[in-house]
């Protein structure tokens, strides 16, 4: 991470605002106006330094409770357990999903590697048409390794306080 603007009390997520950063490898800066972070009123900020965004619909809250038991009984038997790829490999794809596409650098360079050769192996497969071996399918999702799963909710949170310093 890089080093943090003398912001004070406002979190490092806000104080990102502010840092200089290499134009290739991160993303722009997302306050568009002239205000940044620098410029707030001390009374404007919150103690915890951190503008909290909104709370989730309890709808999508119930949705995504229901997602994983279902996930469990279709995953031994899809597709992507039958190629060779982990849980996080099909369910976190980075082309559907800018998060994703965020997050995805952050791992460790080991840990990416291994994802990007069971991408590949799981296109050799589909291509071959064949299956990989049992011992290489990861079929048991409540022993699998979340590997990418924080990383994506990192990504979330950041996005969801960076919106409401926007709207702020």
């Amino acid at each position: 991470m890089s080093a943090l603007t003398p912001v004070g009390a406002v979190g490092r997520t806000a104080a990102r605002f502010g840092v200089a950063r290499d134009p290739g490898n991160l993303p722009i800066a997302k306050i568009g106006s002239s205000l940044t972070v620098n410029m707030l009123p001390k009374s404007k900020i919150p103690r915890t330094g951190r503008i909290e965004p909104a709370p989730k619909n309890p709808v999508v809250a119930a949705v995504q409770t229901m997602r994983m038991p279902y996930a469990k009984i279709f995953w031994p038997n899809s597709n992507g357990c039958a190629s060779g790829l982990r849980f996080d490999d099909w369910f976190y794809q980075q082309n559907l999903s800018s998060e994703v596409a965020e997050a995805a650098p952050r791992l460790d360079d080991i840990e990416l590697q291994l994802r990007n050769f069971r991408s590949l192996r799981e296109s050799q497969h589909r291509i071959e048409r064949s299956v990989a071996p049992i011992e290489e399918r990861f079929s048991d999702i409540e022993n699998d390794v979340r590997y990418l799963h924080p990383w994506v909710q990192q990504v979330k949170k950041e996005n969801e306080e960076a919106a409401a310093w926007d709207a702020y």
